[in-house]
């Protein structure tokens, strides 16, 4: 069977999955929520419908317990497909933050999570997210090829800031995106764009660890992560 072939099966079978869930009611319903937050503001959101279940459990693969109770930040949460990973790997006492912008999504995070007594979930941008805490894992879920580079590299210095030393800090992004957009990119904003890339390339050179290829996933992704040693 052709590559095409098996990309189409794989496609197939991921739409399957989720049409004929009993959970179809829940993520039609989220869905709508999220495209309305993409119509809104499209350089916010960045994606057409959530996260699949396998591009959530790749990005959260390496949290994991320690000795002491673990921080987790995760910013960018959308509907949350992330975030019921990360609970799943949560003892008592460890603590997860939220930040999501969109406050229609921050109301989808409130009724899903808000009972969890370690989650909690701030609706603001990350780089107007203020806290004394350090985190173990941070979980990005921004759509960084659709910022501008001044935006991108204030992130990405707000993420090692708020990380511990040896701490991981894991992203995605689609694949073909960034090649796709560059194409299309003209003028100024071609050489905003190629400054994005090139702070998130030299992000990775620097503390990349590992990188995962998610078929399964509208539209397929990769997932990085990376280990900060300060």
């Amino acid at each position: 069977m052709s590559k095409k072939k098996v990309f189409a099966v794989l496609c197939l079978s991921l739409l399957l999955g989720i049409f004929s869930s009993q959970r179809a009611r829940i993520f039609f319903r989220e869905s709508g929520s999220f495209l309305y937050a993409l119509v809104k503001n499209p350089k916010r959101i960045g994606a057409v419908i959530p996260s699949s279940s396998f591009l959530s459990s790749t990005i959260v693969k390496k949290i994991e317990k320690k000795d002491n109770p673990i921080k987790i930040l995760e910013v960018g949460a959308g509907t949350g497909a992330f975030t019921e990973k990360i609970v799943q790997k949560m003892g008592d006492q460890d603590l997860l933050d939220v930040i999501e912008l969109d406050s229609n999504l921050c109301d989808i995070l409130r009724k899903k999570f808000g009972t969890h007594k370690n989650v909690k979930i701030h609706c603001l941008s990350i780089l107007d997210f203020k806290t004394d805490n350090v985190y173990d894992f941070i979980i990005s879920g921004l759509p960084f090829n659709a910022f501008g580079s001044d935006l991108v590299s204030s992130i990405v210095n707000k993420y090692k800031h708020l990380i511990k030393n040896n701490g991981i800090v894991s992203y995605f992004e689609y694949m073909l995106t960034a090649n796709i957009r560059k194409f299309f990119s003209m003028g100024k904003k071609r050489v905003d764009f190629v400054r994005s890339m090139k702070i998130l390339e030299n992000f990775r050179k620097k503390f990349l660890i590992e990188r995962n290829r998610v078929f399964l996933n509208v539209p397929p992704a990769y997932t990085y992560h990376l280990q900060i040693k300060k």
